[in-house]
């Protein structure tokens, strides 16, 4: 009768730990995805910022008033 009560605890833990690893797997791969995503995001952003500083860079800099073409306010 111990023999029986041992094996139905290993049962119970084996089953146990199955339902854990399953749980862990669903998890893990929920954080995969996560992941994937926040990838794809970052990479839309750096392309998005190479647009914005290709922009910058091709902007004129004589568009820009020189020192001496700001004019100074009156009341200084």
């Amino acid at each position: 009768m111990n023999q029986i009560l041992k094996q139905e605890v290993l049962i119970e833990r084996l089953d146990y730990l199955e339902v854990k690893v399953a749980y862990q797997e669903d998890t893990i791969e929920k954080l995969n995805q996560t992941l994937v995503e926040q990838q794809q995001m970052i990479e839309k952003m750096e392309r998005k910022m190479t647009i914005v500083s290709d922009k910058l860079k091709s902007i004129q800099i004589s568009e820009m008033p020189s020192a001496d073409q700001v004019e100074i306010p009156p009341h200084y």
